[in-house]
């Protein structure tokens, strides 16, 4: 865009074009017409130089002639945004929205943080608005329900509302009135089930756009029905982070026919990280999509830096299907060797609290440090992990495990962590926490430590044991349990896919059984409330098979000599949800609600 050029202030000429008498203009329809037979730049430059009541006239005759006050930019979505939504681009976001206009199926793999719901929903408001109401519908589907009502729906209304497009829109729906003043349906918001092939079916409108957000995530089956949707005039708009623990997925396969060029009406267009203007040095113009409030400020503030993308490579390595797909924005082709998929922990991160009155936030228990505003449910069993630094461990890490929910309690380095005493008196705080937690939420079981008694934590774990012996020195009454993960596991299960040779690795398995999404609703049983440091150990370690079908979990000191970090949190994290040992329970109580 010219930045020289004057402004279009097309949101003020449709709004004085209400009330207007229509009137037939032969000089006006022929400049309709010039104007839409120029070149895009050339039809922008000259729209730029008019003054209100001549762009107020153009703009009737325009829908009188093509039915959409804004078809002169129905070629040119980059076009729209600029001059009548009034928000600034960078290159990658106009070579996508442009693409749009021009292909029936533009795929775009995108890395972390390039504003992909941010395409998706100015596209929405670009096709709804440069088409005939009752002729052109959007239709936007995306892996989970809330991804289309939470991410992208608001993006859609935010545009709505800034560039006073015409209609109305609520939380997945936007209607325009048609020319007889009856309110259709231009788009809409669904999500399809995994398994049901038939949820692409009955879509039909004589122009439509099929916006697929967070495309990564979509099934094959449900993939493979959006080419029923683009017969006739329909186009797709596919966008989202490559797989990263679904080698040949739907979105691949439509990506590799994008760039081999087989298919003529099929585009890949790739934003991986390193595209930013941050790390590339593209100057962009200023933002104009934040509040005043925020200060003059470029586009390029709001995409990731060098800082960011180095310090992830550094933390997953750059063979990592995390690193693969959200930084290089390719899709992985090995996948199967991480003992919990990269994608499942991010799902349970992400997971919605449940609601209802079972439920509590934890802010509003009126305890002291319980700050936390997620959810848990009133009766759950309350437990910790502790991974004390010890072994060629880097950190002291305590997570806390209520109910279905784990979350972070304390992590520390340094010397004063090789002192049993000091250690041990630290957690302490956190058990007596932990059981004045319980009895708020009615809870009848019993606090559970479970500690790593490797090196120094052989130490701590005597020490609360005697700290929880009845008598007047009594400090606390919850379960000290030893967790030497260097054991045998307790109990085998021949006939089970992943048999555990130790019990780390059975402390890893419990980890990925319990994070593995339900087939039939796409969420784990446990929602993770950790910090980003946590979530990237629990993804971190690879495993491998012995003789005998046995279960290997990657070595500490294997991870090292790759780079890795120890995963200490995360495993802090896992011993809180883990039992070494069985745990005597009351009929249908799982080892997540506990006895």
């Amino acid at each position: 865009m010219n930045e020289n050029a004057q402004k279009v202030d097309a949101a003020a000429a449709a709004a004085r074009i209400t009330g207007k008498t229509k009137q037939k203009s032969g000089e006006a329809s022929r400049m309709v017409r010039d104007l839409l037979d120029a070149p895009v730049p050339v039809r922008r430059d000259v729209i730029r130089g008019f003054n209100p009541d001549e762009l107020t006239y153009l703009l009737m005759q325009a829908q009188e002639e093509a039915g959409s006050l804004y078809y002169f930019w129905h070629d040119s979505p980059s076009g729209f945004v600029e001059d009548v939504v009034g928000e600034t681009m960078w290159s990658k976001q106009i070579e996508v929205l442009d693409a749009v206009a021009h292909h029936k199926r533009v795929i775009v793999p995108a890395g972390f943080g390039v504003g992909k719901t941010h395409l998706a929903g100015r596209s929405t408001a670009w096709f709804v608005c440069t088409q005939p109401p009752g002729i052109a519908q959007v239709v936007t589907t995306a892996t989970r329900l809330r991804q289309v009502r939470n991410q992208l729906w608001p993006h859609i209304r935010k545009v709505h509302g800034k560039a006073g497009l015409p209609g109305h829109t609520d939380t997945m729906q936007w209607k325009i009135p048609d020319e007889y003043g009856t309110d259709v349906l231009a788009a809409y918001g669904f999500s399809a089930p995994d398994n049901d092939e038939a949820a692409m079916q009955g879509i039909h409108a004589i122009k439509l756009l099929l916006i697929v957000d967070e495309a990564g995530g979509i099934s094959k089956m449900v993939g493979e029905g959006t080419n029923n949707l683009l017969t006739g005039d329909a186009r797709m708009l596919a966008i989202g982070n490559p797989a990263m623990d679904d080698p040949g997925s739907w979105f691949e396969k439509i990506a590799m026919e994008g760039y081999s060029g087989e298919e003529p009406g099929t585009t890949t267009i790739k934003i991986a990280t390193y595209h930013s203007p941050q790390i590339t040095g593209e100057k962009t113009p200023m933002c104009t999509e934040c509040p005043k409030a925020a200060g003059v400020h470029p586009l390029s503030n709001h995409l990731p830096d060098k800082d960011w993308m180095d310090r992830t490579v550094r933390a997953y390595g750059e063979d990592h299907p995390y690193v693969i797909a959200k930084v290089n924005a390719d899709f992985p082709k090995e996948a199967g060797l991480r003992i919990i998929p990269t994608t499942w922990v991010e799902n349970s991160m992400k997971s919605e609290d449940p609601t209802g009155d079972a439920y509590v936030r934890l802010c509003d228990l009126e305890l002291e440090g319980e700050t936390d505003t997620f959810t848990v449910k009133k009766g759950s069993w309350v437990r910790l992990g502790v991974d004390v630094a010890a072994d060629g461990g880097d950190e002291l890490a305590i997570y806390r495990a209520v109910g279905d929910t784990v979350s972070q309690r304390h992590v520390s380095s340094g010397a004063v962590n090789n002192n049993s005493v000091v250690v041990a008196e630290r957690i302490l705080k956190h058990i007596k926490d932990a059981e004045a937690l319980a009895r708020k939420l009615g809870s009848q079981a019993q606090v559970r430590v479970k500690v790593d008694t490797i090196g120094v934590g052989w130490g701590v774990y005597g020490i609360l044991k005697r700290w929880g012996e009845p008598g007047k020195d009594q400090q606390h009454t919850a379960a000290i349990v030893k967790a030497d993960v260097r054991e045998k596991p307790e109990a085998e299960d021949e006939g089970a896919e992943m048999r555990p040779y130790r019990k780390r690795d059975e402390l890893w398995l419990t980890g990925r059984w319990l994070l593995q999404p339900d087939p039939k609703t796409g969420e784990s049983r446990l929602r993770l409330r950790v910090d980003e440091k946590c979530g990237q150990q629990l993804a971190i370690p690879n495993y491998s098979n012995q003789a005998g079908g046995f279960v290997v979990v990657e070595s500490k000191a294997s991870m090292k000599k790759r780079g890795r970090n120890s995963p200490d949190r995360a495993e802090g994290a896992l011993l809180a949800i883990y039992e070494p040992f069985p745990v005597k329970q009351r009929r249908n109580r799982g080892i997540i609600a506990g006895g």
